[in-house]
């Protein structure tokens, strides 16, 4: 009876070391991975731009079912490489300069994303993420991220979420028709009626090609609210800054018709203008009615310089052109210039 309890037992015994030895084998195999990634992306300069595994799918078969693991590796990867792309982006407070970015400058970067999102299709931070950083530079590329991720959901969350990034960046790119389609979608899949509103509110404007300052505010103001990722959320300030800028300088380009109006002329600088943008600064409102801070309670930081030149959202001083009499952004100045741009 006992020779014939351990012969039952001798399959299981044997199924048992054979699962043990594809673990093994399986953590054994992480670390020649390891060491290609890192040769990948530590491989000289000058042909860092080649991957050494281009093939999502390769990927995911050596992966030996740690896929999870993998992704994460090279997601850890993409936002790495990102980060040392934008070089000098990064300033002491930590703003980053998303003016800085170009497809020449970033080339592995739409195929560091299709690799960790091929591997893990449900990975989606690095959808909803690699979408906003491509965006900066790539719209098509970014769009078809997210039509990728939205084909790999079935969570109504989630597509919730991906489909209302979709119509951002069709609104940034001027796509308003798919703009429209997106939040239909996004509206349809809403589980608060908040979100329903909002969606609905987009669809109207997209439709209408209303590309109005208040409703970009409102989008990037939710956009940064629900930012999973602190660069998708610094991109949604970077919006921003942009959007008060614009109103800074149209509250500017006011008080200069008016000294216009007085003088018959444009003033000569940013000090023959200050007197009246002191004493009219209480009317100083952005798109939303807010106060707008460079007039009220940034006012003596940021009007400080002995030109009286007042400082952007950046910290950068505000260009003045008295032959147009209009206001305009330095060439250091790292607020967005891609939208409504009167005095470049």
């Amino acid at each position: 009876m006992e020779t014939t309890g351990a012969s039952r037992t001798a399959p299981e015994r044997w199924r048992a070391y054979l699962y043990w030895g594809v673990v093994f084998i399986g953590l054994a195999s992480l670390y020649p991975l390891q060491v290609r990634l890192d040769a990948t992306f530590s491989r000289n300069r000058a042909i860092e731009e080649t991957l050494y595994v281009q093939s999502g799918e390769m990927v995911r078969r050596l992966s030996f079912g740690f896929e999870g693991v993998v992704s994460d590796l090279y997601w850890i990867r993409t936002v790495q490489y990102f980060g040392r792309k934008l070089g000098g982006g990064l300033t002491g407070e930590g703003a980053v300069d998303f003016s800085k970015l170009s497809r020449e400058d970033m080339p592995l970067l739409e195929p560091l994303l299709d690799i960790t999102t091929t591997v893990d299709p449900h990975f989606t931070a690095a959808y909803r993420t690699g979408a906003i950083f491509l965006a900066e530079f790539d719209y098509d590329a970014a769009l078809a991220l997210l039509r990728k991720g939205i084909a790999a959901h079935t969570d109504r969350k989630n597509l919730f979420r991906m489909w209302s990034d979709y119509g951002a960046i069709c609104w940034r790119a001027k796509r308003y028709e798919e703009c429209a389609e997106a939040y239909e979608r996004a509206s349809a899949l809403a589980i608060s009626p908040s979100d329903r509103g909002w969606t609905a509110v987009m669809v109207g404007a997209a439709k209408t090609r209303g590309g109005d300052r208040r409703t970009s505010y409102l989008l990037f103001q939710k956009l940064r609210d629900e930012a999973e990722h602190e660069g998708a959320r610094l991109s949604a300030e970077w919006r921003l800054q942009q959007l008060t800028s614009l109103d800074e300088r149209d509250f500017m380009e006011r008080m200069i018709a008016r000294f216009r109006e007085t003088y018959r002329r444009n003033p000569a600088s940013f000090a023959e203008l200050y007197p009246l943008l002191v004493a009219h600064r209480d009317e100083a409102y952005d798109t939303l009615g807010r106060p707008l801070a460079l007039f009220h309670e940034d006012f003596e930081k940021r009007f400080r310089r002995y030109d009286r030149a007042p400082l952007d959202p950046s910290g950068v001083p505000y260009r003045y052109d008295p032959v147009r009499g209009c206001v305009g952004l330095n060439s250091n100045s790292s607020v967005a210039r891609d939208l409504e741009e009167r005095c470049p």
